[in-house]
């Protein structure tokens, strides 16, 4: 019975996100009501209540999941400096490539900068975590670099969803890989 009763729960949270990354497509986040997102999941509100207490909740919990899984990805690794950006960047594209509608979706709405300050906020954790290796305080130009490296990796892949960068995701990957590299590389150490 319970694996029944779990299944329903995924199968619902899957409509209910699928739902709203459509309803996304029509109309921006702060119009689309919980009516508008089970009619168009075909569930009813006690289903949808059972999992989220509103629509801005779906798209933080469906982002926060998303990240948590990077977070847990990238924190046991202790990395040499140069590996840093990759083990990022790799990250990232494999969380975009397991759902790749679902983020063109979003990145293509109004819940964009969500996402966006999702990607920024996880590099600037993974890369502030290692402070002391690069000395970086949030005072330093170093933390300026890396903030504004965070920024630019968030739009990067946001003109990427929305066709403005026309290279495969693997391509975009490699070559914002090298860039971060290239900078980290220039920030002083300890």
């Amino acid at each position: 019975m319970a694996k029944a009763e779990y299944r329903s729960a995924i199968r619902s949270r899957t409509l209910i996100k699928g739902a709203l990354a459509d309803l996304l497509q029509e109309k921006p986040l702060e119009k689309i009501t919980v009516t508008d997102v089970v009619n168009r999941a075909g569930i009813n509100r006690g289903t949808f209540y059972a999992h989220y207490s509103d629509v801005p909740d779906v798209i933080n919990r469906v982002i926060q999941q998303t990240f948590a899984g990077i977070r847990e990805a990238l924190s046991p690794r202790i990395l040499p400096l140069e590996d840093v950006p990759g083990a990022i960047m790799n990250s990232i594209q494999s969380i975009l490539e397991s759902d790749l509608d679902f983020y063109k979706k979003i990145m293509n709405s109004t819940a964009a900068p969500m996402l966006q300050e999702q990607m920024i906020n996880l590099v600037l954790e993974y890369l502030m975590a290692r402070e002391t290796a690069y000395h970086v305080a949030n005072q330093d130009p170093c933390f300026l670099t890396i903030r504004f490296c965070a920024g630019g990796l968030s739009n990067l892949y946001r003109d990427w969803f929305t066709g403005k960068i026309p290279i495969p995701l693997s391509e975009l990957t490699a070559q914002s890989e090298a860039f971060l590299r290239k900078t980290l590389a220039g920030l002083p150490s300890a």
